[in-house]
């Protein structure tokens, strides 16, 4: 296929993803501080004085969340207690499917007092759900509920564009192949020297050259981050297309999640949560034994109604894995061991040892303070990188009218020289 051909496909993929991306590269920008800026933003919710005495349990803290709202679904319980912040329980209101609310719940890890909620879903931007509408719009678009999962679908799909769209754009940044080999000084260039101008900004050439060199160098110089971006977008987002490209290319074990569901949920299993802590700790010694890891410290314990365990993570070393966790899943009744998974483990592929990767990086959940600068600015690129291709676009459109009207006239104003 001819250069101009992926030309057009790359003009109508910008076109297509633009807005999307405005409202990825804006809102992501925020989230890669969400943290701090909701402390800021939020410290009667989210902070508590430090405190000599010991926090409670977090299972006690859990118990002490559905005592507040009997009837309603805890789920999960964190087990890591933070000094100075509050604990936070997600507590699932009575209802079926897409009409249960999730409240965030916030407690006194000290004294088990509540500090006050937040409801997941609530379209506004006072300061107590700024963040959490932000975190919305940016992985779901903030569609109403009866939508579903809509738009998170739309994003998925503006993912998989953006991803084929990384490798067209950079393919048009690559010198074209000559044509003419009778000019000599042309023929004298290798070809890095031909190349070499892409990545650069050429602060001279008028209003249009530098919208355009913006665009071009931008890209090139950020190109692996935007594709860690959109391929990891596509994983978060549209799961039907990400795991069997994973498992097609680099292997893809399907761990914990491909457990089989139950034909009706166990709302009431014989291990409680206590009980199913002491399990899952026995079970992750075992594993940790057999590996030759060792665990550091729990984090979460959860359970799935649906397929009737639970799960117990922990952080582990040593190991340089992206988040870096050991994880045993086993049966809510019985304890058996279903499922076992850590960093180093086997039985995972390369494609389970990237998407953490890239998941961490997307989420600037690794390498600290400089990664959340990495991730912010790369928001901003992201949006310069759309604006300045829809103007590259609508510029083109003018030269072609121009064209046009003036009969094919060889050059309208402002119509550049570049094949892009």
């Amino acid at each position: 296929m001819s250069r101009a051909f992926w030309v057009r496909v790359h003009r109508w993929a910008g076109l297509a993803m633009a807005g999307f991306l405005v409202i990825v590269g804006a809102t992501g920008s925020v989230l890669a501080f969400r943290d701090e800026i909701d402390v800021c933003l939020n410290p009667d919710l989210l902070t508590v004085a430090a405190r000599d005495a010991a926090a409670l349990d977090p299972l006690e803290l859990r118990e002490r969340a559905a005592a507040l709202y009997p009837g309603a679904r805890i789920d999960d319980a964190s087990l890591e207690v933070e000094p100075g912040r509050s604990y936070m329980a997600r507590v699932w209101t009575k209802g079926e499917g897409e009409s249960a609310a999730l409240i965030f719940l916030y407690l006194d890890p000290y004294s088990g007092e509540r500090l006050g909620t937040r409801s997941w879903g609530v379209v506004s931007l006072d300061r107590k759900n700024l963040l959490f509408f932000l975190y919305r719009l940016h992985y779901t678009l903030a569609l109403p509920a009866f939508t579903g999962s809509f738009g998170s679908y739309l994003l998925g799909v503006a993912a998989l564009i953006w991803t084929i769209d990384c490798f067209v754009a950079f393919y048009l940044t690559l010198p074209p192949r000559r044509r003419d080999r009778s000019n000599a000084s042309h023929a004298a260039k290798s070809w890095w020297d031909r190349w070499r101008p892409a990545w650069r900004i050429k602060l001279d050439g008028g209003a249009y050259r530098v919208n355009f060199d913006i665009h071009r160098a931008f890209g090139l110089w950020t190109w692996a981050m935007l594709l860690v971006f959109a391929w990891s977008g596509v994983g978060f987002n549209l799961d039907v297309v990400y795991r069997p490209t994973m498992k097609a290319l680099f292997g893809f074990a399907e761990l914990p999640a491909a457990l089989p569901a139950r034909a009706e949920p166990l709302d009431a299993p014989f291990l409680d949560w206590r009980a199913a802590r002491v399990v899952g700790r026995r079970l992750l010694d075992e594993q940790a034994r057999r590996a030759g890891f060792s665990i550091e410290s729990e984090t979460l314990l959860s359970y799935d109604r649906s397929r009737g365990v639970y799960a117990l993570v922990a952080h582990s070393s040593p190991t340089i894995a992206a988040n870096a966790r050991a994880m045993v899943v086993f049966d809510a009744d019985s304890g058996a061991l279903r499922a076992a998974t850590w960093p180093g483990d086997s039985a995972e592929k390369a494609g389970n040892s990237i998407g953490r990767w890239l998941a961490r990086l997307h989420t600037a959940s690794i390498f600290g303070l400089p990664m959340k600068i990495l991730v912010c600015v790369m928001g901003f690129a992201i949006c310069a990188l759309s604006v300045t291709g829809v103007h590259i676009c609508r510029k083109k459109r003018k030269a072609l009218r121009f064209r046009e009207a003036h009969g094919g006239a060889a050059r309208a104003p402002l119509e550049p020289m570049d094949s892009e």
